[in-house]
């Protein structure tokens, strides 16, 4: 039953609160990223593909950072496509997007930040 009249106990996030999060922070992000690249309209086809196929990489690995066992190594791999995101575009002369860079690097900020918090320990049948 729903303990909807009671103060939590313990700052250990449960399974679905920490979906919950995880699903939060995605929305929010998603919705910002749409704002971010609004500015990439007038990127030739060819340069916007490119500008896609960046982003999504960078996203992807964002959303397997919160939910791969694999942590270490999708921090690691997210963090180096975002902070070469900069180099990347202009090798290839796309012109820069100023907030993309911040946008994904607080985005992941903020999934480590929710990585390490607390969690109750999961019991049989919980899914994280």
């Amino acid at each position: 039953m729903a303990k909807w009249y009671a103060v939590p106990t313990t700052s250990r996030m449960t399974a679905s609160e920490y979906r919950a999060n995880l699903t939060g922070l995605n929305v929010v992000f998603g919705a910002v990223l749409g704002f971010v690249l609004a500015g990439a309209e007038n990127l030739s086809t060819q340069d916007f593909v490119y500008l896609l196929l960046l982003s999504s990489a960078a996203v992807v690995t964002i959303l397997y950072l919160g939910s791969s066992d694999y942590k270490l190594f999708y921090g690691v791999m997210v963090v180096v496509i975002v902070a070469t995101l900069p180099w990347l575009l202009g090798q290839a002369g796309v012109p820069q997007l100023p907030k993309l860079q911040p946008t994904l690097a607080t985005w992941i900020a903020m999934v480590i930040f929710l990585e390490l918090l607390p969690r109750e320990k999961l019991g049989d049948g919980d899914r994280p």
